[in-house]
């Protein structure tokens, strides 16, 4: 097969517009944003592939050349109507299954047989313009699959009258624009229905393609609104640039005519301008271009230095509202969430503004959105609540400010002063505002938790201080009260001597008493027989020496026995030698006897205290250890004592009583007294070593507690029974064996 090419003025149109349409498909690949990017570039580099396949058409030298390019642009063709209802299904929200799957099949059957057959495509034929395709038999199918590229205007058009977003109403207007412009491409369809029609289709895609890019700048259709201002301004400047360099250039050219030098000067000063043009110019041109970005960059970084050091949310929201005004906009609220869950609105630039209620469905909605959402975007969608915040505010723009998973406030923006709608830069400011805000108020957060912690800690270290400066005193109130118990302890072992001592010394002056007493008696007799012989030797004075002599000694006899009795008392109350661990012998003894004999040690403090003793004559001896239980019961009599100030009735009772453990039950000894009682809060406390009420003058906090211990160490227990007012009963149960 011969293939020849040439160039026509329809070559350079249509491959002019594929140009602009690469570019544009280029762009919107690269840098748009959004859902229906991947969709929209698709659709135009389908576009862009048909504008280059026709202009090949116009390149043909011949019949067979032309006949492979028709055909090759035939079966690029099939395929626009698939892009086209997958760009119109995403862009209006509204799923098209039976057409989408539709030209899913027939777009390659149609593409294959086309390429592969002369039944859509026969053959071609020359007309006034170049060359032109001759319709098959098949053709009138590929035409109805084509047509249906037609359900893309009727889809945008209904999208448009659902619509109630200002915003999304006229991106929606300019693609329909486009898109009914771009059907006028069926012109070139003509020629093969035999008309012999001008080759202009690349008018109306060309058209379209600058609907959509009037879109795209205007009404912010895709996020590339930066990056296509940036190309549009080269292309103008260059452009500009080189009408400058030709009229420059040309009347040197026309002036220098053919002479060699003159040319070469020429050339020389076209390369200088443009060298001057492009290191100068465009340079220029770029900061102008680039003036906004970095004047808004220089106004986040004051932001983000203030922001660092602010104290509080009113100092941030100020700083806040000082750098929208330069993109010309206000706060209009900066509502913080408090730890507690409370919204405060910190600062608005309208005064005082309403804050929204603690359980807004608000917060859940921007929570959920998670980004910058504009009053536009949410009108229609069902979101009532973030509608009702922006017109109660007077915001065009809501965003949360999210920590992690913290929602930690939300930030009102007010809508231009001037007008307009904010384009890719101003829409990235904001979102950085927003991340500036953001980590403010979190540090912020965590500073108040820190001081919180930072109190708290000082808190329990003033009451750790205190704390242990009360057990400190209560350390050397129990060393105190634990020197006095050695001395007393001491005391004892004195006592316990001398006792012993005092017994034998009592114990041998009893006797002699007994032996004095026999022998006065003998020498009575004898002086009384010696008076009846020889009656002149009496007198009234040996009369009454004799009648008293022996009741004399009758009462010395009677006071050492008292007083042998009260040295084996005190001798059975002393300390024993023994170690606590040591076993002692018990011996069987009545608690009446053990609680009399502790009341005569007593009877010093018992002077004004009326006794009350309620034995049980029939209960049996105990087996204890008599020395240390009487120290329990001397204990508990002197305690009353002490509780009733030495005034009042204290009785001992001694019956029979239950003892879980004792076979035979057990033995119960109470000492109650008529005094004012124990607090509740202490009585826990009693039994605690070195725990007194009674100051260290009258007691150690030993007492009780020592005599918990003999207790437990018999088997037994004791307890205590007190109501304020009503005087304390302490119970003493031991088992009986």
């Amino acid at each position: 097969m011969n293939l020849t090419f040439h160039a026509t003025p329809w070559t350079a149109a249509y491959f002019g517009s594929g140009v602009f349409g690469a570019v544009l498909t280029s762009l919107v690949n690269a840098r748009g944003r959004g859902p229906v990017r991947a969709q929209l570039a698709l659709l135009l580099g389908g576009v862009t592939a048909i504008l280059f396949t026709t202009g090949f058409v116009f390149t043909a030298g011949n019949e067979a050349t032309a006949t492979l390019a028709v055909r090759f642009s035939q079966a690029v063709v099939v395929w626009l109507p698939f892009c086209g209802i997958r760009f119109a299904s995403v862009l209006a929200k509204k799923k098209m299954p039976i057409l989408s799957r539709l030209t899913l099949v027939t777009a390659p059957i149609a593409s294959a047989i086309t390429l592969t057959t002369p039944w859509v495509i026969a053959g071609t034929r020359r007309y006034a313009y170049g060359w032109a395709g001759v319709a098959g038999p098949l053709y009138p199918l590929v035409l109805a699959e084509m047509l249906t590229l037609n359900a893309v205007p009727l889809v945008l058009f209904d999208a448009l009258r659902e619509e109630k977003r200002p915003l999304e109403r006229r991106q929606l207007t300019n693609v329909l624009a486009a898109a009914a412009v771009g059907m006028f491409a069926f012109v070139d369809i003509l020629p093969l229905l035999g008309i012999d029609a001008p080759p202009i289709g690349w008018i109306p895609l060309l058209g379209a393609a600058a609907g959509l890019l009037m879109a795209i700048v205007r009404h912010r259709f895709l996020d590339i609104r930066m990056a296509v201002q940036r190309a549009l301004w080269w292309i103008a400047s260059t452009i500009g640039g080189g009408v400058i360099m030709v009229l420059i250039v040309w009347p040197l050219a026309h002036l220098a005519g053919g002479r060699r030098m003159a040319n070469i000067l020429v050339v020389a000063a076209s390369l200088l301008l443009m060298r001057f043009w492009l290191g100068v110019g465009q340079a220029r041109l770029d900061r102008l271009i680039g003036r906004r970005r970095r004047d808004l960059d220089a106004e986040m970084a004051q932001l983000t230095d203030s922001a660092a050091t602010l104290q509080t949310t009113e100092e941030l929201g100020r700083a806040v509202d000082r750098f929208l005004a330069a993109i010309d906009r206000r706060l209009s609220a900066l509502v913080v969430l408090e730890p507690s869950g409370r919204p405060r609105v910190t600062w608005s630039a309208w005064g005082s503004v309403p804050a929204p209620a603690r359980n807004s469905p608000l917060f859940a909605d921007l929570f959920l959105a998670r980004i910058l959402v504009s009053r536009d975007q949410v009108r229609g969608s069902g979101s009532v609540e973030i509608q009702r915040a922006c017109v109660r505010w007077g915001a065009e723009y809501l965003a949360p400010l999210i920590d992690g998973e913290e929602l930690l406030g939300i930030i009102a923006i007010a809508p231009k002063a001037g007008g307009g709608i904010a384009d890719g830069l101003e829409l990235e400011a904001l979102d950085r505002m927003c991340v500036t805000i953001t980590a403010a108020l979190a540090s912020a957060r965590l500073y108040e938790r820190l001081r919180g912690l930072h109190d708290e800690l000082e808190e329990k270290a003033e009451a750790r201080q205190v704390s242990l400066g009360k057990a400190l005193r209560d350390l050397r109130g129990a060393e105190q009260r634990l020197v006095q118990s050695e001395k007393l302890a001491a005391l004892g072992q004195i006592v316990g001597g001398v006792a012993a001592d005092l017994a034998d010394e009592v114990r041998g002056v009893h006797a002699r008493v007994a032996e004095v007493r026999a022998h006065t008696e003998t020498v009575a007799r004898a002086v009384s027989e010696r008076i009846e012989r020889e009656p002149a030797l009496a007198d009234a004075e040996l009369r009454d020496m004799t009648r008293d002599l022996v009741p004399l000694l009758d009462a010395v006899g009677e006071g050492g026995r008292r007083a042998l009795a009260i040295a084996d008392d005190l001798s059975r109350f002393a300390p024993s030698d023994d170690s606590d661990d040591a076993p002692r012998e018990r011996v069987a003894a009545r608690l009446d006897e053990l609680c009399d004999s502790t009341l005569k040690l007593c009877a010093g403090h018992l002077r004004q205290v009326q006794i009350v003793r309620e034995y049980d004559a029939s209960l049996p001896p105990v087996a204890v250890e008599t020395g240390p239980l009487g120290q329990v019961v001397l204990n508990l009599v002197l305690n009353a004592t002490q509780a009733m100030r030495g005034i009042g009735t204290l009785t001992l009772v001694t019956r029979r009583c239950e003892l879980g453990g004792s076979p035979d039950g057990g033995a119960e000894l109470a000492v109650r007294d008529t005094g004012p009682g124990i607090e509740p809060d202490i009585l826990p406390r009693i039994f605690e070593p070195f725990f007194s009420t009674k100051g260290h003058t009258l007691g150690t906090g030993l007492g009780l507690s020592v005599s918990y211990g003999i207790v437990e160490r018999h088997g037994g227990r004791i307890h205590v029974e007190s109501q304020l007012g009503h005087g304390t009963t302490f119970r003493v149960q031991l088992p009986l064996r």
